[in-house]
């Protein structure tokens, strides 16, 4: 077996250090070599060099004048900054220089790709009318070129944009369609991961726990052997959002928790999401030193601590 292919098995075993060690010996700037080496970082929980990976893939196709893999390369490092970081200026770079690579080149499977993230970076920044576009294109795009991840993220952003719009029933109809793809078999663990995050967050959005927890235990059973990166916590910060609701309170702060230590290798920013939420779980417990350490080290992540850290106050 080639260090290569015995590096591909690891990866899909879920051994990522395994995959490290068997790219060892390989050249370290073979293309492949690279990219498996990304994903072995990001599995481990080193983020930044999993980003610097895809930086220097990009620079070695870019040098070889290869426009459609480093349009590739820069789209990824805005997905993974995207997915972690939540540094919108950033990301809006890299897909601009994805999008001068694929200039002059006829459409394709990158363009999906691009269309998608660049749809969620539109989202995020508030302008709904151009993420309402840029999902659209994205969705043609990737079912004329099949590019499974491109069409889940363009499905599930559709859908909440419809319940952004009023029309609930609709996008709660949208969601469950897209939940039905995601367990398909058809998607890449990592977008299904962050993809069931998201419907997870649009039934909380709405106010609909139940909704919330029928997909949390879905996301639950899955995410088992499957889940890559920060998934992992993404769905525990839900289920200590459930828990608090629900109680116990000790079983919310004990899942909070996890989430933390789960969450930290990835996040940098949005570390502060399951800061917030054990902040929130220790006032309710009445824990108001341990909810001020909480809400003010999210704080000093840029992450708003409010209303719970006004709660706190008075």
């Amino acid at each position: 077996m080639t260090p290569l292919l015995a590096a591909q098995t690891s990866l899909d075993e879920g051994c990522w250090q395994a995959a490290l060690d068997a790219l060892s010996g390989v050249d370290p700037v073979s293309p492949e070599a690279l990219e498996l080496r990304a994903t072995a970082l990001y599995g481990l929980g080193d983020f930044d060099q999993t980003v610097a990976t895809w930086e220097r893939l990009h620079q070695l196709h870019s040098a070889q004048d290869d426009h459609p893999q480093a349009a590739r390369a820069a789209v990824m490092v805005a997905m993974f900054l995207l997915i972690d970081s939540g540094l919108m200026s950033p990301i809006r770079g890299w897909l601009n220089r994805a999008r001068a690579h694929l200039d002059c080149l006829p459409e394709g499977p990158t363009h999906a790709l691009v269309e998608a993230i660049g749809a969620y970076e539109r989202f995020f920044c508030g302008d709904v009318a151009a993420a309402a576009l840029a999902a659209d294109r994205a969705g043609s795009l990737a079912a004329a070129y099949d590019v499974p991840p491109a069409l889940a993220i363009s499905r599930t952003l559709h859908a909440r944009l419809l319940v952004l719009d009023g029309q609930v029933e609709a996008g709660l109809s949208a969601l469950d369609d897209v939940g039905t793809l995601l367990m398909s078999g058809e998607i890449d663990n990592l977008t299904v991961g962050m993809m069931l995050c998201e419907i997870i967050c649009a039934a909380q959005s709405l106010a609909m726990p139940e909704l919330a927890r029928e997909w949390t235990d879905v996301m639950e059973r899955w995410r088992h052997g499957a889940a890559i990166g920060g998934i992992n916590g993404r769905c525990r910060v839900h289920r200590a959002e459930l828990l608090r609701l629900s109680g116990p309170c000790e079983a919310a702060e004990a899942e909070a928790l996890a989430a933390c230590d789960a969450l930290r290798p990835w996040m940098r920013r949005e570390f502060g999401w399951p800061l917030v939420e054990l902040g929130t779980i220790r006032l309710r417990k009445g824990d108001l030193d341990g909810a001020e350490e909480s809400f003010l080290a999210a704080d000093a992540l840029a992450w708003s601590s409010q209303p719970g850290l006004a709660l706190l106050h008075l």
